[in-house]
């Protein structure tokens, strides 16, 4: 509950990337309990500790661009590949703009 917007966006979009395969659970808590549902983005989105507007826009199109950032990555020289946390600030920053 305390976990600041940026952590919160990188849930989200954790449990989006890893949606099409998910079998045998709900997300990142794996299962529902009587206090808290299996799935992180569910209860971000039930407790509205993000817009639903954000989570939307996350769960729409953040997954693909990971999987497409990644795709260039590898076929770039280790030591001229971008870092990832190039691709967070990015993805938080477009988030921000989404959500304003």
């Amino acid at each position: 509950m305390s976990l600041p917007r940026w952590c919160l966006r990188l849930i989200v979009l954790l449990e989006a990337r890893a949606a099409p395969r998910l079998r045998n659970v709900e997300g990142l808590w794996r299962s529902s309990t009587k206090s808290r549902p299996g799935s992180m983005t569910r209860f971000i989105r039930d407790n509205a500790l993000l817009e639903a507007s954000e989570i939307d826009a996350i769960i729409a199109g953040s997954p693909v661009d990971l999987v497409d950032f990644q795709r260039v990555a590898a076929d770039i020289p280790v030591e001229r590949r971008p870092q990832m946390r190039e691709w967070i600030e990015r993805f938080n920053e477009g988030v921000d703009r989404l959500a304003a």
